[in-house]
């Protein structure tokens, strides 16, 4: 079974890539004959090639989809021999939002990206149940629409609540390697000695014993698997929280919960490794209707989360 689900997985992403070259291809058609009634003279049309497709043909969907039954095949021997191992990956770095550092995106080769979904959708269907019902990334029960109704619904059912907003610096990049292995056994989760080694095969990628390759979807699980301790200790204290992979919301309606959050997220950052960015943490501050008075310096009458504004009387 594990050979045809690979095959297929596979497949399925070439066949994907190949769709969105395609695609592009025939819009460049369609404006090119749409100018060519227009305008006179105008310069032939290009296609351009994605740049990674030229350092191995697996990049290519085109070539994978002639043989990617033999690749397929061929990984599933790898696999069960216990030699598996992603090629290197192709690194493209993309400009930071409200920043002038750049971000490394980590393109695999079409059929690693394939394993890693494979694995990702597996180990997803069998943990699911493990995680907080107040994490909403990366995940096919939750997602960010979940996270803003939620909060939503709090905050229009309260005039005035306690609010603690927190992002983590490069969280994926950071995250110790040491630390997530350790989330492996502590926390009940379902992971095969055969997984933990696809996975470690992806870890050992990165540099320095620390960070998650952005790019491949196995990083989404265990993005998410990193944040279970800090989850729980939020959810024991009481605290309604809402966390979207390092963008994390908490509210209460008594200071001294909320207070704690702040000794939860800190205890966090120092365990995993991941540095809490002060720059976009506004820390706790107030939440409550225009005109009303708080005893905090700091006082908002709406919060911004994952680009959403959310106050009492609606959410833009």
């Amino acid at each position: 079974m594990l050979k045809e689900d690979l095959v297929e997985a596979i497949y399925n992403v070439a066949r994907r890539k190949a769709a969105q070259h395609e695609d592009y291809h025939n819009f460049l058609e369609f404006e090119y004959q749409r100018n060519k009634r227009r305008v006179e003279n105008i310069p032939p049309k290009v296609v351009k090639r994605p740049e990674h497709w030229e350092v191995d043909k697996k990049h290519n969907p085109f070539y994978v989809l002639k043989h990617y039954k033999k690749i397929g095949h061929s990984i599933f021997n790898k696999l069960t021999k216990n030699e598996y191992e992603p090629f290197d990956p192709y690194i493209r770095y993309v400009d930071k939002k409200s920043s002038k550092k750049k971000r490394p995106v980590y393109i695999f080769q079409i059929p690693d990206e394939a394993v890693s979904n494979y694995f990702y959708s597996r180990l997803l269907n069998k943990n699911n149940h493990r995680f907080s019902s107040f994490s909403y990334a990366y995940r096919n029960d939750r997602n960010v629409h979940y996270a803003i109704k939620d909060i939503g619904l709090d905050i229009k059912a309260s005039s005035r609540m306690f609010i603690a907003e927190f992002d983590f610096k490069d969280f994926f990049g950071s995250i110790k390697h040491d630390y997530l292995i350790e989330q492996f056994s502590e926390n009940g989760f379902l992971i095969s000695d055969f997984e933990r080694e696809v996975i470690f095969s992806f870890l050992n990628k990165m540099e320095n014993g620390k960070g998650l390759p952005q790019g491949t979807s196995l990083s989404l699980f265990l993005a998410n698997l990193a944040c279970w301790k800090l989850d729980k200790r939020l959810e024991k204290e009481g605290l309604r929280f809402a966390r979207y992979a390092d963008d994390t919301f908490i509210w209460s309606d008594s200071y001294n919960k909320i207070s704690k959050s702040l000794e939860y997220i800190n205890e966090f950052s120092k365990e995993a490794g991941v540095e809490i960015n002060l720059s976009k943490s506004d820390g706790i501050s107030t939440l409550s209707k225009k005109g009303m008075r708080s005893e905090l310096f700091s006082d908002k009458q709406y919060v911004e989360f994952l680009g959403y504004k959310l106050s009492s009387d609606n959410i833009i």
